[in-house]
């Protein structure tokens, strides 16, 4: 990354947030200060009207007065309230009570009641506070008058000396404001500097995805030390794992594609193999060119379905819809399939060998379970070197019928039995690679059986051979299929 785009992006984040940071201190100080202000002038202002109240309860208790009045001056003595001015009048404005410091005059020049004391001394048993210019000078000044009317206190503090000492702010408050100014210069400086760094490293990292020049080390990927650091990290390992499941999801995909078709030539052999036969063979048996035309028929009708079933196998494998099923004979479906089978040549040299019931009822998808069997077949046929295969029941337990699907082959070593359903999956000794084969037949056969709320397993067969026990349900299960 260049060091000037650093640079010239750090100060435009750093001013900014300096700012910002100055603002917040310049409104949040100064509203602390005017409320400690506030807060000190109301508590020094109760006190005022306290020295009132004492007064004026002395006075309904009938005692001195002016004795009353020494004895404030003396409890407030190199106090806050030392240059306490208080002075008492009768109802006739003459004084009867005062203390050391200069009397309060209430009167004018023309001996009347100056208007900012007039309204305390026309209302009774009533307390006011309020600044005032006394003698040149400004003062807090107190005023009450007792219930009777018959006497006025007036009690007041110039601001300056102790009252204004008191009221002031602490120095230290600028001092703090000061060390905050400088602290915020410090964070918004190194802050901006780290995000400028951190920006621009996802600018490098967003470049290097675009490129597709990622490092194949994530480690040799400088990461910054927090917390964008790590999200970086986790996208980096998020993207190469998504472009890996995108490559690998395209192979499979492509692949699939490719061993579909193959499949879908699976009946499409079977109706060539009838109507070849028909029309080579001059002296077929009309009863025998009806039966080969009418399984051409079937054969063509289950190619359709077949690739609708294709589909619905797909979009299980997302979880978007369901196959349909129906209950169906197990038992004529077989024997109709090892028949169809033979007269193809589908199983090579091999037998085809049914032990199952009559009216064997499963619920499945009848051509996917016949496209199951038939790479089961083929699989067989390619890769066991055995002459027989066998379909037989097993036993039904819990609404579940059981199946064996053996040949009497070489089968597999028993390392590659929990792989043989992976996809592309092919075992490399005993059903060679040479005989062919995508390594998507089992895969498909497992899918499928799934698909219908069934299952399948493979093992070695006890007289050797491989063996494929899967199961089919009897009825309509309600737990939705799961690929």
């Amino acid at each position: 990354m260049s060091k000037n785009h650093i640079t010239r992006l750090h100060w435009k984040l750093f001013f900014p947030l300096v700012g910002l940071l100055w603002l917040v201190i310049g409104i949040t100080i100064p509203y602390f200060v005017a409320h400690e202000k506030h807060r000190l002038s109301y508590n020094l202002g109760n006190r005022l009207i306290n020295v009132n109240n004492t007064v004026i309860e002395a006075y309904n208790k009938g005692a001195d007065l002016q004795k009353t009045v020494d004895f404030i001056k003396l409890f407030t003595y190199q106090t806050t309230l030392d240059p306490l001015h208080l002075t008492v009048y009768d109802n006739n404005g003459n004084v009867i009570a005062d203390n050391q410091e200069p009397t309060i005059l209430i009167h004018d020049n023309k001996g009347k009641i100056i208007q900012a004391f007039r309204q305390s001394w026309n209302n009774r048993d009533t307390t006011y506070l309020h600044d005032m210019e006394l003698e040149g000078a400004k003062f807090m000044v107190s005023s009450g008058t007792s219930s009777d009317g018959m006497i006025h206190t007036f009690a007041a503090l110039p601001y300056k000396g102790e009252v204004k000492e008191f009221l002031s702010v602490d120095s230290m408050v600028w001092v703090v404001v000061l060390a905050l100014g400088v602290l915020s210069f410090i964070l918004a400086y190194f802050g901006s500097k780290a995000i400028c760094r951190n920006v621009y490293a996802l600018r490098d990292f967003a470049e290097m995805i675009s490129s597709n020049n990622l490092p194949d080390d994530i480690e040799a990927w400088h990461f910054s030390k927090d917390e964008l650091g790590e999200v970086s990290k986790r996208l980096l390992l998020l993207y190469r794992e998504k472009i890996k499941a995108e490559q690998e999801k395209y192979a499979h995909e492509r692949q699939i594609g490719i061993n579909v078709s193959h499949e879908l030539n699976t009946p499409v052999a079977i109706i060539k193999g009838y109507l070849d036969t028909i029309l080579m063979d001059n002296d077929i048996p009309e009863e025998q060119k009806r039966i080969f035309i009418t399984r051409a028929r079937d054969n063509t009708d289950r190619l359709a379905e077949l690739i609708n079933d294709l589909n619905s196998v797909m979009r299980l494998q997302e979880n978007k819809t369901s196959i349909p099923c129906r209950q169906f004979d197990f038992h004529n479906l077989a024997v109709r399939l090892a028949d169809d089978v033979k007269h193809n040549h589908m199983a090579g040299n091999m037998d085809i060998v049914i032990d199952i019931p009559d009216n064997c009822l499963v619920y499945g998808n009848e051509n996917l379970i016949v496209n199951a069997l038939l790479n089961l077949i083929k699989n067989s046929a390619q890769h066991s070197s055995g002459s027989i295969i066998s379909i037989r029941y097993l036993s039904n337990e819990n609404g579940y019928s059981s199946f064996s699907f053996s040949d009497n082959g070489i089968g597999v070593d028993d390392q590659h039995l929990d792989r043989l359903f992976d996809l592309f999956y092919r075992v490399d000794s005993g059903r060679t690679r040479k005989s062919g084969g995508s390594g998507l037949g089992l895969s498909l056969v497992s899918r499928i059986f799934i698909a219908m709320n069934g299952s399948i397993t493979a093992q070695n067969a006890d007289k050797g051979g491989l063996e494929f026990i899967f199961t089919i349900p009897d009825d309509k299960k309600d737990d939705s299929p799961e690929l």
